[in-house]
């Protein structure tokens, strides 16, 4: 069948068809064409809104589904406009649909060389993240960079989540396109480093298992079911067509990749304190712990995209126009953007770091407890009191009001307190399986946008981290990116790293006997 595309306000004649499958996830069909920009999207939760489109005939419309109504609004429901994520492509000849106009974008013609004849010889690193992708290039005669940028991973529209992508990627009608997707963007990371003047001699793509088997067209049936398991190792350079030679570092374990690999290789090249571990808090939790005698214990937790700005109902990666942090003013909360240096108005949602920066304020003015529930009774102080005052129910279930027509839902918070509880648990594990106390980690390294932007008064308030561990705690920003651009420009240091990684044992947390019980325990905001 054919789905004909709309856009909101565009001129006339103005469409764009393509083909589906009827049956077939219709936000992932519409999102994986081309024919629509990559969006950072709530994984399937019907909460977030971003992938509505209109039906635009009737008999082709289904019933409204109660979350269609709650987030999109009667008037939008009752004019047809429904959540993609929630539906299926029905069996039709033609489905014409609309789309916001913002939304709309020309299907790319195709990708721009992806190196330059001439320019500076520069080795390419490339960070291949769930979410998003980064780059960054460096003269391979001094080190010093060239180019560096980053962009939403285009395959975005199979899942905002590591499980969602496997799910996608293990089907034969959209595991091409994911592939095609992967290189399409280290080709543009390679087509902008020429646009700078760099000519790409060692290139490095670093990635979790699942990243890196899409990327490499590989079978991922070994990391959707249980007994999981690698395909391979890593530690190999890989022929595409279109690519130059491609360094895959160390994969350790079906959930633990060459992110976490390339990101103890710059941490090892920089003298990093040891004993530290290693955590990235992404839609897959990795934490590694290396010791001085460089034994290594590595683990993994599934997160979700809570603390990519993706899954709150507010939530949104953070901008100019989110709110990144909160502080209590005398009319109450006051919203702030760190990238905006000040009050933020207008505003698009929430960032993960304002969520945080938010319980932890309710934490200490006590009015949410340590579970995680609304105290209306538990504020104290005047301040307190009037913020209190702001809860309320929203469709029948609690919820804080925020400024700029904002708030904070109890399901938010109980999806919060389960990241909370996986990696309080994780980082537990590692330091019991190494035989050391919380004072005696010499460094706990957070990477990420979220490590250097998220204060650790936040991470102890909320038990991230046990009591007194804030102040070991080194923002490392994107370790995995910096990790691959030294392998790729330092060859020696490959073989090394991969004797390391070698040696890792893998925590499997989830089959404990006593899995259950520590992860409740761990499910409190606050000391464990």
């Amino acid at each position: 069948m054919k789905i004909i595309l709309h856009a909101s306000g565009g001129e006339a004649g103005e469409e764009r068809s393509l083909s589906a499958a009827a049956g077939a996830p219709l936000a992932r069909t519409l999102w994986l064409s081309g024919h629509l920009p990559v969006r950072a999207m709530c994984a399937g939760l019907g909460r977030c809104g971003r992938c509505r489109v209109r039906y635009l005939t009737s008999g082709a419309c289904p019933p409204p589904l109660p979350e269609e109504t709650e987030i999109l609004g009667a008037a939008a429901v009752t004019d047809g406009w429904r959540l993609a994520c929630r539906r299926q492509v029905p069996d039709v000849d033609v489905l014409p649909l609309e789309v916001p106009a913002l939304l709309t974008a020309a299907r790319p013609a195709g990708p721009a060389a992806p190196a330059g004849q001439g320019g500076e010889a520069v080795a390419l690193g490339v960070d291949l993240g769930t979410t998003s992708v980064y780059y960054r290039a460096e003269r391979l005669s001094d080190g010093s960079p060239l180019a560096e940028g980053h962009f939403l991973n285009p395959q975005a529209g199979a899942g905002a989540d590591v499980m969602s992508r496997l799910a996608a990627a293990s089907r034969p009608d959209t595991a091409p396109r994911l592939a095609a997707l992967a290189r399409e963007a280290v080709e543009r990371c390679l087509s902008e480093t020429a646009a700078a003047g760099g000519r790409t001699e060692t290139l490095c793509v670093a990635g979790n298992p699942a990243m890196t088997d899409i990327f490499l067209g590989r079978s991922v049936a070994g990391l959707c079911a249980a007994p999981y398991r690698l395909s391979h190792g890593g530690h190999e350079t890989a022929r595409l067509p279109g690519l130059p030679p491609v360094y895959i570092p160390p994969l350790m374990a079906p959930f633990v990749g060459g992110d976490i690999a390339a990101g103890l290789a710059a941490l090892v090249a920089a003298d990093t304190p040891r004993p530290l571990v290693l955590a990235d808090l992404g839609t897959n939790g990795e934490l590694a712990l290396l010791d001085a005698a460089d034994r290594l214990f590595i683990v993994s937790v599934p997160l979700g995209p809570a603390l990519e700005g993706i899954g709150p109902e507010c939530g949104c990666q953070a901008g100019p126009e989110s709110v990144t942090d909160f502080r209590l003013g005398p009319q109450g909360l006051v919203p702030v953007s760190s990238l905006a240096a000040g009050p933020v108005a207008p505003c698009e949602g929430i960032s993960a770091t304002g969520y945080l920066a938010l319980l932890s304020l309710l934490r200490q003015t006590g009015v949410m407890d340590a579970d995680g529930h609304f105290q209306p009774g538990g504020a104290v102080m005047p301040l307190a009191r009037r913020l209190a005052e702001q809860l309320d129910m929203r469709q029948g279930r609690p919820c804080l009001r925020l400024p700029h027509g904002l708030w904070l839902s109890a399901q938010d918070v109980e999806e919060l307190l389960k990241v909370k509880a996986a990696f309080s648990l994780a980082l537990h594990s590692l330091l019991e399986a190494a035989g050391l106390t919380p004072s005696a980690l010499a460094c706990l390294c957070l990477a990420g946008a979220l490590g250097e932007h998220v204060p650790a008064g936040h991470l102890e308030m909320l038990g991230f981290v046990p009591q007194g561990m804030g102040q070991r705690i080194r923002a490392v920003g994107n370790a995995s990116l910096r990790g691959a651009v030294l392998l790729a420009r330092q060859a020696q240091r490959r073989e090394a790293l991969a004797r390391l990684c070698a040696r890792a044992q893998l925590l499997p947390l989830a089959e404990a006997p006593d899995f259950h019980q520590k992860y409740l325990r761990h499910m409190r905001f606050g000391a464990v």
